[in-house]
């Protein structure tokens, strides 16, 4: 499957709008398997996963999402390893080419600059997407790194108040466990 229809597909997870509620206020680790990594989950959130071949991706939302369900609330972390060999660019140029094409078909809110995160540098855009509002996080591996990682935190305009603190909390995640790599 070819990486830009993930991203639409990923797009098209967000269903139709549910009732608002209050936002989440415990939270639990959840491990994200086969990378070891951690991301904060609130309690009553859903967790699933779907990876394929060299794409790993994790769904953590208010809606039960298994299955490909559509959901409305949620954060997914998608991991793309050999960007190069699946797609002739960079990590670095995939990301920037995708921000780029996002730029010219969406209402933009926010950018943020590169910023060097160690393993990976990060940018930001935030947008409205119909009656959806984004924030997506974008992730390429340094010093060569073949690796691209694209998270989308994501509600409702109306939610997106409610839960811009939990997609805050969400967004300071760890994609690998390093130290379970090393042994």
């Amino acid at each position: 499957m070819r990486l830009k229809t993930l991203f639409a597909t990923t797009i098209l997870a967000f269903g139709p709008p549910a009732f608002a509620e209050s936002p989440p206020i415990e939270f639990v680790t959840q491990v994200l398997e086969p990378t070891g990594g951690k991301i904060q989950r609130p309690k009553s959130w859903f967790y699933s996963e779907g990876h394929h071949g060299s794409m790993y991706m994790w769904t953590i939302s208010r809606e039960d999402s298994s299955g490909n369900r559509p959901y409305t609330t949620g954060v997914r972390v998608q991991t793309f390893v050999g960007v190069k060999e699946g797609t002739g660019k960079t990590a670095k140029e995939f990301i920037l080419d995708f921000v780029a094409e996002k730029k010219k078909s969406v209402q933009v809110l926010h950018t943020c600059a590169e910023k060097d995160q160690g393993l990976f540098t990060r940018v930001c855009l935030e947008t409205v997407e119909g009656p959806h509002h984004i924030l997506y996080s974008l992730f390429w591996g340094s010093d060569g790194m073949d690796i691209a990682v694209v998270s989308i935190a994501g509600t409702t305009k109306e939610l997106w108040g409610t839960f811009a603190p939990t997609f805050q909390k969400m967004g300071d995640f760890e994609l690998i466990d390093m130290e379970r790599f090393q042994k």
